[in-house]
C-alpha cells in the first residue's frame, strides 16, 4: 500500500500565518461553502508523490538531499489570491508568490526530473506557486467577487531554508500531515572578514 506522500515547503512564520488567516476569514465571509486549510497545514508542494512503499522512502529522500544540495536558501514573496481552475468558476483559492517563484519552479522541475528516475510519474501540467488556502465544496455564491477585491493583497516574506518529505493521512475530518524528513537546502559557508 505505502504511505501517501509529498514534497513541500511548510508555511510556519507565525506573522505570515496570521496575515494568511485573515485572507481566509475574508473569504468565509462569502456565501460560498468552503472547507479553509487548517494553519498547522499550510504549505507549498513541490511534488505529489502518491502512495510510496516504505522500502523506497530512503531513495526518495537521499535524491532530494542530491537535489536540493544545489540550491541556497532563499526568500518567497506570499502575494496575490487566486483560485483554479478560475477566479470566476473556483474550486481551489490559493495565495500566491511573486519574488522567489522562478527558484521555486527550478527546485520543482529538478526534483521532478530526478523522481522520474525513480520511476514517480513527471508532471504534465505547468506549474504554478500556490498555497492553497480553502477547497469549495460545490456553491461559490459571491467568492469569484472577494477574490478579486483581494487579488493583489500581500502576505510577505517567507524564507525557505528546508523542504520536507510528509506523511498525508486522509480522515473524515481532512487531511493530517506530519514530517518524515527535513532536508536543509545548501548551507552558504560563513567567510570571515580579516
Amino acid at each position: 500500500m505505502g504511505i501517501r506522500s509529498f514534497i513541500a515547503i511548510d508555511v510556519e512564520d507565525p506573522e505570515i500565518v496570521s496575515k494568511i488567516v485573515r485572507v481566509q476569514e475574508e473569504i468565509l465571509s462569502s456565501s460560498a461553502r468552503l472547507r479553509p486549510v487548517e494553519r498547522q497545514n499550510l504549505h507549498f508542494t513541490l511534488k505529489f508523490l502518491g502512495n510510496v512503499e516504505e522500502s523506497r522512502i530512503e531513495l526518495v529522500v537521499s535524491t532530494m538531499r542530491e537535489v536540493l544540495g544545489s540550491f541556497d536558501p532563499f526568500p518567497m514573496h506570499l502575494k496575490g489570491v487566486g483560485a483554479f481552475p478560475r477566479v470566476s468558476r473556483p474550486n481551489v483559492v490559493w495565495i500566491g508568490v511573486d519574488e522567489g517563484r522562478d527558484v521555486f519552479i527550478e527546485m520543482a522541475k529538478e526534483l521532478d526530473r530526478s523522481l522520474a528516475k525513480l520511476g514517480f510519474k513527471r508532471e504534465t501540467k505547468g506549474f504554478e506557486p500556490h498555497l492553497t488556502i480553502a477547497r469549495v465544496k460545490g456553491y461559490s455564491g459571491d467568492l469569484p467577487e472577494i477574490i478579486r477585491r483581494i487579488s493583489d493583497v500581500d502576505i510577505g516574506f517567507i524564507d525557505v531554508e528546508e523542504v520536507r518529505f510528509k506523511k498525508s493521512t486522509l480522515t473524515p475530518q481532512g487531511p493530517i500531515y506530519e514530517t518524515l524528513y527535513g532536508i536543509k537546502l545548501r548551507q552558504r559557508e560563513e567567510v570571515g572578514i580579516e
